[in-house]
């Protein structure tokens, strides 16, 4: 239960710092958007592997699973070009 705790605190704080991570990115793209007219194919893809691992945060947070997220299993891998359907599953 002790240890439970920790991780639970651990990954409290790893999400706040995800959500900082996510509105970042947010920003970046847009400014991608604005000055290069299209966004970053690099960033897209970064912002889908990081939507994956918070869900996987999520999971953990709210006990839906026991597993526990990057860094004691593996970072969320995506394909090399992000679609729409890679994305569904989130």
């Amino acid at each position: 239960l002790a240890t439970r705790l920790l991780y639970l605190l651990l990954f409290a704080v790893v999400f706040w710092v995800t959500c900082w991570a996510v509105a970042l990115t947010a920003l970046v793209q847009l400014a991608f958007r604005v000055f290069a007219g299209a966004p970053s194919p690099e960033l897209r893809r970064f912002g889908a592997g990081l939507a994956r691992y918070a869900a996987q945060v999520i999971a953990y947070l709210s006990f839906a699973t026991d597993r526990l997220p990057f860094p004691f299993s593996d970072w969320p891998e995506m394909p090399g070009r992000v679609t729409e359907d890679d994305l569904s599953g989130l």
